[in-house]
């Protein structure tokens, strides 16, 4: 996962989540989300779903530092995440996120999103702690899984997008059912789309609108599609 989009409504995320905040900035829309972002996540604390603002790219306070995202697969394979599964679990709201095709120049870049919902919600991971300076550490990573069919021609791996069904299981604590379960990511095939999308995504200074603008596809002269 590199980068991806929140541009979902403050209204729409709060009845989608199922949370409240008084902020308004917590929502405003980010079109070119980066590791090191500051963006909003859910959590369940004290038995209510609250929204707050974490740094993408986990860190903790022992050896993981920056990680932007977490394969599902090691997840499953080591009880090293049974902790964070069970009390530090997170959705990530989003709207969409980015792949990349390579080509002899440069890479193209292509918008992905579930059609079907207004906004998303990706499975994540958090972590709270105070550094060596006594300054609070709140950081989250996404967990990735095996690429649909929709997905892999850009990537072979893709986020773990959670049905509404199971997002208050993921935050009760019930993840590692989840993840022993498994995660259909062709179920979502047929609610979601790709479309290429301008360059100007490449840079991730840039961070408007137009960034997910779909490219019309070109045809040449014969008809055939232009890559």
């Amino acid at each position: 996962m590199e980068r991806y989009v929140l541009e979902a409504s403050k209204d729409v995320i709060e009845e989608i989540f199922e949370v409240e905040s008084s902020s308004e900035v917590i929502y405003d829309p980010n079109y070119n989300v980066i590791q090191g972002a500051v963006m909003p996540v859910i959590l369940k604390q004290g038995g209510k779903r609250k929204i707050d603002t974490y740094e993408w790219g986990y860190k903790n306070d022992r050896s993981v530092e920056g990680v932007s995202e977490i394969k599902v697969e090691d997840v499953k394979e080591s009880s090293v995440w049974d902790e964070a599964l069970e009390k530090h679990a997170c959705i990530i709201p989003a709207s969409g996120f980015y792949k990349w095709k390579e080509t002899v120049e440069d890479p193209l870049p292509f918008y992905l999103r579930v059609i079907s919902e207004e906004v998303s919600g990706f499975a994540g991971i958090c972590s709270v702690y105070k550094d060596e300076n006594g300054r609070t550490v709140k950081t989250f990573a996404i967990l990735t899984m095996p690429a649909n069919a929709l997905v892999e021609p850009l990537d072979d791996r893709m986020p773990v997008i959670l049905k509404s069904s199971d997002q208050d299981k993921w935050l009760n604590g019930e993840g590692k059912a989840l993840i022993d379960k498994g995660f259909d990511a062709d179920a979502l095939l047929p609610n979601m789309t790709v479309f290429r999308v301008p360059e100007l995504v490449n840079d991730p200074s840039n961070n408007s609108k137009e960034l997910i603008q779909p490219i019309p596809k070109l045809r040449n002269y014969d008809g055939a599609d232009d890559d």
